[in-house]
C-alpha cells in the first residue's frame, strides 16, 4: 500500500475548505454567473481532484495503467 503523507493529505484538506469558505463568498458578492465564481470553482475542483486521487492511491495497491 502506498503510504500518504498525512501532512499533505491535511494541507491538501484545509486548502480544500478554504477554498469552499472563499468560493461561497465570491458567489455571495457576484452571484453564480460571474466569471470569478466558474474561476474559483475550477480551482477547488482540480484541489478536489488531487485529494480523490491520493485517497485513491492509499486504497489501491496498485494504481490502472493508462
Amino acid at each position: 500500500m502506498p503510504n500518504t503523507n498525512p501532512k499533505t493529505v491535511e494541507t491538501l484538506e484545509r486548502k480544500i475548505a478554504a477554498g469552499r469558505k472563499r468560493l461561497y463568498e465570491i458567489y455571495a458578492e457576484h452571484g453564480y454567473t460571474d466569471s470569478a465564481v466558474l474561476a474559483y470553482s475550477i480551482k477547488l475542483d482540480k484541489l478536489l481532484n488531487r485529494y480523490q486521487r491520493l485517497d485513491q492511491g492509499s486504497l489501491s495497491t496498485t494504481k490502472p495503467s493508462h
